[in-house]
């Protein structure tokens, strides 16, 4: 199994970085330029939801997958694997003063079968590393263009 952890502040608060981790259709938003596509994506997402995501692997190649949801915890955790190559994403989020402290682990466990074997092998460290550093940098430029919430008046 490889994997590669990366942590860091992000200027938003926790609600509005949740709000993009928990929607599968935002991933091509920030998702380290790798999502290409995401399709059917249910209403509301939970532990054992699943979509489709079309991304850019590891040597030029661009599978479709179903992603399962394996962790949910409302503002606080998600953890997302590929069905198909058992690579995973598990994203931890913790308020630091109205900013967001997030840890990412990017990884593979891969699943028991030859395809699977195969397209786990391809996750090296280097790939894992840039994934997620480069997600946390994607996050931050999605809340660096975007103004903050404000609250209506009367309000705090």
């Amino acid at each position: 199994m490889a994997a590669f952890k990366s942590q860091g502040l992000i200027e938003a608060p926790v609600a509005e970085v949740w709000r993009l981790l928990e929607d599968p259709a935002r991933f091509p938003d920030w998702a380290a330029d790798e999502v290409i596509e995401v399709t059917g994506v249910p209403t509301r997402i939970e532990k054992g939801s699943t979509f489709e995501l079309k991304s850019r692997g590891p040597l030029g190649m661009t599978p479709t997958t179903v992603f399962r949801v394996e962790q949910f915890d409302e503002l606080r955790e998600i953890k997302l694997r590929c069905q198909t190559s058992g690579y995973y994403s598990h994203w931890l989020l913790t308020d630091a003063r109205g900013d967001t402290f997030a840890e990412v682990e990017v990884g593979v466990e891969p699943v028991q079968s030859i395809p699977g074997r195969l397209l786990g092998a391809l996750h090296s460290k280097g790939y894992l590393r840039r994934i997620a550093d480069g997600s946390l940098d994607a996050i931050r430029r999605v809340f660096r263009r975007a103004p903050r919430s404000v609250a209506p008046k009367g309000r705090k």
